[in-house]
């Protein structure tokens, strides 16, 4: 059993509310000067959370980098399998289950699309592979 690593699900209604969750987690994750990776399946996706951390909050931007080298930048947007800022946390937007295996990840963050039955079914393989896994699940 791999108690230690949690994983939660975050439950997103829309893309909207799915935005907000990935703006908040990253600046919790800033505001405690913790590293957060956040896993991204391909360049389109990477460009637009790119972006989006550029453009919110509205009153400033969230500092981040997209990088796969070994770097010190508490955000990091990448689409490789490498965890190159060392983070134990990881927001993976990827229809795949993190495979923690090398990585030592101790946070597995996931989005759960309530608003899309593909993305729901997608959600669903994941939990089943993490359960599978034995770690600790949460659903919020």
């Amino acid at each position: 059993m791999n108690r230690d690593i949690k994983v939660t699900f975050l439950q997103v209604k829309n893309d909207q509310h799915k935005r907000e969750k990935i703006i908040h987690l990253a600046k919790e994750y800033f505001e405690k000067k913790e590293p957060l990776l956040i896993h991204l399946p391909h360049q389109k996706a990477l460009e637009y959370v790119d972006l989006l951390l550029w453009r919110s909050p509205l009153e400033s931007f969230l500092p981040h980098a997209v990088k796969d080298a070994p770097c010190k930048d508490l955000i990091v947007l990448t689409t490789s399998h490498e965890n190159p800022n060392g983070s134990r946390s990881i927001l993976n937007l990827c229809p795949s289950p993190v495979d923690n295996e090398n990585l030592s990840f101790l946070k597995i963050y996931e989005l759960e699309d309530l608003a899309s039955t593909q993305k729901n079914k997608s959600a669903q393989e994941r939990y089943k592979h993490y359960k599978e896994c034995g770690y600790m699940i949460v659903t919020i």
